[in-house]
């Protein structure tokens, strides 16, 4: 009769940092699942389930970047005003307009060149999402 050795293997837990690190690492040009799998000592195909959960935002403990909020450049240039400037409800308008002055308008050039202009009284949740599905 042979020898019987017996190796109980634990699951190894991940964390959230670590998955979307492996996730990016398979992103980089030239990478392969494969190679990032064998070199961490995973399967393949729980990796490629990471890269569809960040896919679709469905990873647990991730935040949608529609959701969430987000910081952008801005650089501040002195220009000819627009030839007509969006005007916001009259609701949402700020104390600058209720003061008798206009609003300034605010110009955000987007990743993809394309240029949104609004008010300065504008929601920032409000400018996100028109940042987002515009710059989509």
């Amino acid at each position: 009769m042979g020898e019987v050795i017996s190796v109980v293997a634990r699951r190894r837990r991940w964390t959230v940092e670590q998955k979307l690190a492996l996730v990016e690492e398979v992103s980089r040009p030239g990478a392969s699942v494969a190679a990032v799998a064998d070199r961490h000592g995973m399967s393949r195909s729980l990796l490629f389930e990471w890269r569809r959960q960040v896919r679709e935002g469905t990873m647990p403990g991730v935040v949608r970047a529609e959701t969430a909020p987000a910081l952008v450049p801005v650089r501040i240039v002195e220009d000819a005003p627009p030839k007509e400037a969006p005007r916001p409800p009259p609701s949402s308008r700020g104390s600058a307009e209720r003061a008798g002055k206009s609003a300034a308008t605010v110009e955000v050039v987007l990743p993809n060149g394309r240029v949104l202009r609004v008010s300065e009284t504008i929601a920032p949740e409000v400018l996100g999402r028109l940042a987002a599905v515009l710059d989509g």
